[in-house]
């Protein structure tokens, strides 16, 4: 991993090979590329769902991460994956429903790039394309403290000060279940840490990169021992055949 500016390192999704599929007290983090690769692994309301996006792009990222997640879960769970059912009310986060299960989950994705994380703890997670000359000045006032905007500001690279910061805000709300519905000026990423009064947890947060256009975060509610980044690009053309 290379270390880069404010936190974030550029990291290296290795190849499945004869993985595992065993979730301890780590997080996995697959990577997906952002293309069309079938919609056999989704259900009638999620066909109907990517339906209703206006563009391509947005069509094929949901299509993505939903194949892949379905994907992941049959392997994860031992199960055909069509048999893994995934419920959630609006504004919250969804759920394996059915078969009954200990793994949480969460999806991002942005440009070229699908991310889905797994884990036996709660968590959060968020990719953003790099826009250079993205204008954030409102947002820095609704969402940003002053330490934070200080920190934006006073950084060599501004905007990537501020894609490292709103990544991991919208991940640990993301973690949350609330979207970005809170007074996130009261809530600090900043460290490697943040707390929760609602939910009276400690959160733990990282920052790293696919590449240079891509920065990510996560928020995790458990202690973070160890995270596994896979390139699961080979497996959407396997899930083709397994439905």
């Amino acid at each position: 991993m290379v270390e880069q500016e404010n936190g974030s390192r550029e990291v290296l999704f290795i190849n499945p090979g004869q993985f595992s599929w065993r979730l301890d007290e780590g997080v996995h983090v697959w990577r997906f590329p952002a293309i069309p690769a079938g919609i056999n692994l989704l259900t009638v309301s999620e066909r109907a769902f990517a339906n209703r996006f206006r563009f391509e792009g947005d069509r094929s990222r949901f299509a993505v991460g939903r194949q892949a997640l379905r994907m992941l879960l049959s392997k994860y769970l031992s199960v055909p994956p069509m048999e893994v059912r995934i419920s959630g009310e609006k504004r919250q986060k969804p759920f394996i429903s059915m078969p009954s299960s200990h793994i949480h989950f969460n999806i991002s994705h942005s440009g070229d790039w699908v991310l889905v994380a797994l884990a036996v703890d709660e968590l959060g997670i968020d990719i953003e394309k790099m826009i250079p000359d993205f204008k954030y000045d409102e947002l820095l006032h609704e969402h940003f403290s002053e330490t934070e905007q200080d920190f934006i500001f006073e950084a060599v690279d501004p905007v990537h000060a501020f894609y490292y910061l709103w990544t991991r805000k919208e991940a640990l709300t993301k973690a949350w279940g609330t979207g970005l519905h809170e007074n996130l000026k009261m809530v600090s990423v900043l460290g490697e840490y943040s707390f929760s009064d609602l939910q009276k947890k400690i959160w733990r947060l990282d920052s790293f990169k696919i590449s240079a256009e891509y920065p990510a975060g996560l928020a995790y509610s458990g202690e973070l021992k160890n995270i596994i980044y896979l390139d699961g690009k080979d497996l959407l053309h396997v899930s083709r055949e397994e439905a």
